[in-house]
């Protein structure tokens, strides 16, 4: 049996990026970056720096039609290049970690701008038949350039309720370290309220099954505070908590 290697881009992925910038390049640096589901490198290159992401989903081509549309939409999202056996390589937007501006930074500014990023998707990707959702809204998958949100990630994206979305992200604020603060509590309801304000609808009460969905599901990655998820998760079905 073959293993193979996945720390390290095979000549699969550099014919993508050749052929992404049309031109043989000068390869600067690489880096593997974390991604829970495939492999992706960050390649600086002597023309301009890409994102590669190799699909172990065998997911590329979706992802592939999903960002064309989100561009065509005016979206927040990164430009699609090429797309080839797997591989799929795309622009590289530098910008702050939403989850550094979250979870370190307390900002609440950032917290808006993902409400407001989530509503415009929702409102853009969805048609009249079904809802579409992002299905990965989590706090990794975002930056902030400029005092813009950029989202990544689409390749589970398709038909779905939009308040999961929204239930997976307030999830993903509440539910990263540091836990359950009261700062946490106000950054999620700043993210609900920035979806309100852009998308018209009442969405802070209605999200909280969903937001006790995730947290469930979310607390059996989490041993040690599995106890600490669920109760927060109970509690939630009966109201946001008041805070002095």
């Amino acid at each position: 049996m073959l293993h193979y290697d996945l720390t390290f881009m095979d000549a699969h992925g550099w014919e993508a990026i050749k052929k992404s910038l049309n031109q043989r390049v000068v390869v600067v640096k690489e880096r593997l970056v974390p991604s829970r589901h495939n492999r992706v490198w960050i390649v600086e290159t002597d023309v301009r720096p890409v994102v590669v992401k190799l699909s172990l989903s065998g997911k590329a081509p979706d992802e592939f039609e999903f960002l064309i549309r989100g561009k065509r939409k005016d979206l927040n999202v990164p430009f699609p290049m090429h797309m080839e056996d797997g591989y799929l390589v795309m622009e590289y937007i530098s910008g702050e970690p939403c989850d550094l501006l979250i979870n370190h930074m307390f900002s609440l500014e950032a917290a808006e701008k993902l409400g407001v990023w989530l509503a415009r998707f929702h409102e853009s990707m969805s048609d009249s038949d079904s809802d579409t959702i992002m299905a990965d809204a989590v706090l990794s998958n975002f930056v902030m350039r400029e005092g813009e949100v950029y989202g990544f990630d689409f390749e589970s994206s398709g038909r779905g309720e939009p308040l999961d979305d929204l239930g997976q992200l307030a999830t993903s604020i509440l539910g990263s370290e540091p836990y359950f603060i009261p700062i946490k509590f106000d950054l999620a309801r700043r993210m609900l309220l920035g979806y309100e304000k852009q998308s018209g609808m009442e969405v802070v009460e209605s999200v909280r099954p969903y937001v006790s969905k995730h947290l469930e599901q979310a607390s059996f990655s989490k041993p040690l505070f599995r106890r600490t998820f669920s109760q927060v998760a109970s509690g939630l079905r009966r109201g946001w908590p008041r805070l002095a």
